[in-house]
């Protein structure tokens, strides 16, 4: 298993590598790419969990909340008063309304629009803010290489010594490969990533005890978000969001784990470090 997994990052890695530091566009059309499958992944996970949903509606919606996103600028003020997100998700309300009363009334309204909202929230919305990291200034190319290196180092680690020392299990009843051993060594090497980067690319940026904090925070949030990942498939009965990528599932197995850090990793930069 451990062969097509380095094989996969060995191809991936390269490109993400290249739209990182590229930024701008580059990195756009990557994040809108990585957002389209992430959502497809998810609308397929749900409806596999027995809820129907307006599939294509939440897709477009997810997209074009990433494009308005993008649109926005990079300081907090203007994502706030921009109004192309607002409009785009009151307009996704809409159209989910109207859907429903063209098709007349059922047991599983209520489900269809949840299920087709959140996918929105929880996919779409969060790796949007990838794009606000990337385009911070000064320090955006130093803190996406940061947040992506501190993530999957933890993951990486984790999953290695879970699957060499792990015996205890630490979230059995969503995730029963998932180790207390492997989640705390994952977790000294977020914050050890988080000490590195503090020494060399972000030393003007992250005090050493702050740089500490935010990558226990970050980490911690990402062991959540693949819990919350995790609890979806194995509500769906699946090991992974889809075979795409040999030895890591889906692209939303191997982005979860941004869904809930990307929002808060950003705010934390605007509303602390601005």
């Amino acid at each position: 298993m451990l062969f097509p997994r380095l094989l996969t990052a060995l191809i991936g890695l390269p490109l993400l590598v290249a739209g990182i530091y590229f930024g701008s566009w580059p990195f756009f059309f990557l994040i809108l790419g990585v957002s389209f499958l992430a959502l497809r992944e998810y609308y397929y996970l749900a409806e596999e969990c027995g809820y129907p949903t307006y599939r294509w509606i939440g897709m477009v919606l997810g997209l074009g909340v990433v494009v308005s996103v993008s649109l926005n600028g990079t300081a907090l003020g203007q994502v706030t008063e921009n109004q192309v997100t607002a409009a785009l998700l009151s307009l996704g309300v809409i159209v989910l309304a109207l859907r429903s009363i063209l098709r007349g009334p059922t047991d599983t309204l209520l489900s269809e629009w949840g299920t087709t909202f959140y996918g929105v929230m929880f996919v779409a919305w969060p790796l949007a803010h990838l794009l606000l990291i990337r385009d911070l200034r000064p320090q955006g190319l130093a803190a996406t290489f940061f947040l992506f290196v501190l993530i999957w180092s933890e993951d990486s680690v984790a999953y290695i010594a879970g699957t060499r020392w792990g015996r205890h299990p630490i979230a059995g009843h969503v995730s029963p490969k998932k180790t207390w051993e492997g989640t705390l060594a994952g977790l000294a090497a977020a914050v050890g990533v988080a000490a590195g980067f503090q020494a060399t690319l972000l030393k003007q940026d992250l005090h050493f005890t702050e740089a500490l904090l935010l990558g226990l925070t970050v980490g911690v949030l990402a062991f959540a978000s693949d819990l919350s990942e995790s609890l979806l498939k194995r509500v769906a009965g699946m090991k992974d969001s889809s075979p795409l990528l040999p030895g890591h599932g889906g692209i939303l197995d191997r982005f979860d784990s941004f869904l809930l850090t990307a929002p808060v990793f950003y705010y934390y930069w605007a509303f602390v470090k601005h």
